[in-house]
């Protein structure tokens, strides 16, 4: 009681605060550590529309007049449904939908009530997600040498026929290169240098023999 009369007399001037700071204060929200505890239970799903909640319902969805009696001499909290069916002629006839506020209100207040799921944070090494490469020896045996070395056209390919079977293509070139190639390999398995270019070349459409014709 003396420091009270103290401080009412004046004696004893208590600490006074310090004069607020108009400076804009922001604290970082992401940077708490994460909790031990269990995580919160998620918000509850919202329900999805059935049948029933259509303007244009089927008959058997619709309230008989006893059901609807009943259903309104019920109490909120024990109807089976928020909600009767009702059928519409057509979408504009509907009218506003008067317990649009009251679910949004129930919604958000789900929501308010089951905060953001806490989740352990990972140290991870970025290094280490970066796969490690082989060696080139463990590789082995890869070719190491040039085995075949395929000859490309260097003018610009005027012509090009292939044999009735399919099994062969002929090209012939500017400079005069005239080239017999495998279809199904790619691979060059003839050529012959002409003197002049290469206008046409035509494959004989006979099966039984197999020769081309070149024309300068």
């Amino acid at each position: 009681m003396k420091i009270v009369r103290a401080i009412r007399q004046g004696r004893i001037i208590p600490n006074r605060p310090k004069a607020a700071d108009n400076k804009p204060q922001f604290f970082n929200l992401w940077s708490t550590p994460a909790s031990a505890h269990p995580a919160p239970l998620p918000a509850p799903k919202p329900r999805l529309p059935t049948n029933a909640e259509s303007y244009n319902p089927p008959a058997e969805y619709l309230p008989t007049p006893q059901e609807k009696d009943e259903w309104q001499n019920t109490d909120k909290e024990d109807r089976e449904r928020d909600y009767l069916p009702q059928k519409y002629s057509a979408f504009r006839l509907v009218p506003a939908y008067p317990g649009f506020i009251s679910e949004r209100f129930n919604r958000l207040l789900d929501l308010y009530l089951a905060p953001r799921v806490q989740r352990t944070k990972l140290n991870i090494d970025p290094e280490s997600l970066i796969p490690s490469l082989p060696s080139p020896q463990t590789l082995r045996p890869f070719p190491t040498y040039l085995a075949i070395r395929e000859r490309r056209h260097e003018a610009r390919v005027r012509c090009l026929s292939t044999s009735p079977g399919g099994d062969w293509v002929v090209t012939g070139d500017e400079s005069g290169l005239v080239s017999l190639w495998e279809s199904a390999t790619g691979h060059e398995a003839a050529h012959w240098n002409l003197n002049g270019k290469v206008s046409a070349v035509a494959w004989c459409p006979r099966e039984e023999v197999s020769y081309f014709i070149v024309c300068l």
